[in-house]
């Protein structure tokens, strides 16, 4: 992998501040000294999302079609999801993960913020996901403390993944490092808040919610106090209904196509020639 990064004509990685970011020991694994020398031909490019798959609209694996225009079938959704998990159907904001469960992704701070901020919240958290046997312990705990408001799920169902997305309120996605990631940019297409550790490509495309502006909740420095506090702002934006309706309508026009990626790798592409 060295050598290839030497001798390259390009390298490219999934993101803007990625690319920044493995240049320092940090992030670089190693190689962020053969990767200072080739700054020069570095680049990050976005990844992009397959609409015609992450799609609300006329979607088989979700119960009701909604639009930014008529966010009445996102509600459904979520309705849906409840019964499905058999948590109680209520109107209580609902917090979705689906990860890979590794150190990684945060999870450990995620539980640890959780076990905490569910003693004092009216909220119902489901996470989907496989991976580490001690987080999965842990997740498995937490849902037999909170087993009324916490649905844990081992392993992956891709139409539980499209309902998860749809009838989720917010999405966690605390992540130690992220060269791009993906759930977010589904979140987004889906109305559903993501909040994020600001790292990698979750920075380059999570906006803070202010001011009318904005399509969701960031953060910096992971920390279970830091995660609790963006989680507590996300339980107050809630309760404004107005407010949720406007970041949900903001979040669905995020734009992350191909398209752009695509014209990007183009141009690289034909610049070697």
């Amino acid at each position: 992998l060295k050598a290839g990064i030497y001798f390259s004509d390009g390298i490219t990685t999934v993101s803007p501040k990625y690319a920044r970011e493995i240049l320092t020991q940090e992030f670089g694994e190693g190689l962020d000294g053969v990767l200072r020398k080739r700054e020069d031909s570095l680049i990050g490019i976005l990844n992009g999302v397959d609409y015609k798959e992450w799609n609300t609209e006329n979607n088989p694996d979700l119960p009701a079609s909604y639009s930014a225009n008529d966010l009445s079938g996102k509600e459904k959704c979520k309705k849906a999801l409840q019964k499905e998990l058999e948590l109680p159907v209520r109107d209580v904001p609902v917090f979705g993960s689906i990860t890979r469960l590794a150190e990684q992704k945060g999870i450990d701070v995620m539980i640890q913020t959780l076990d905490e901020i569910l003693c004092e919240s009216d909220m119902q958290v489901v996470v989907l996901g496989s991976g580490e046997d001690h987080l999965i312990h842990r997740l498995n705990k937490l849902q037999e403390k909170y087993n009324n408001c916490v649905m844990f799920i081992e392993g992956y169902n891709s139409r539980l993944a499209h309902l998860i997305e749809a009838g989720a309120d917010f999405f966690l996605m605390p992540s130690r490092f992220e060269p791009c990631g993906l759930n977010q940019l589904y979140s987004l297409r889906y109305g559903t808040l993501p909040i994020v550790h600001g790292i990698g490509g979750l920075d380059d495309t999570i906006e803070n919610l202010e001011n009318d502006n904005g399509n969701g909740f960031k953060f910096y420095q992971l920390s279970k106090g830091n995660l609790s506090s963006v989680i507590k702002r996300a339980l107050d934006f809630y309760s404004n209904k107005d407010c949720m309706q406007l970041a949900r309508q903001n979040a669905m026009a995020s734009q992350f196509s191909w398209d752009e990626p695509a014209q990007s790798y183009r141009q690289l592409y034909r610049s070697f020639n």
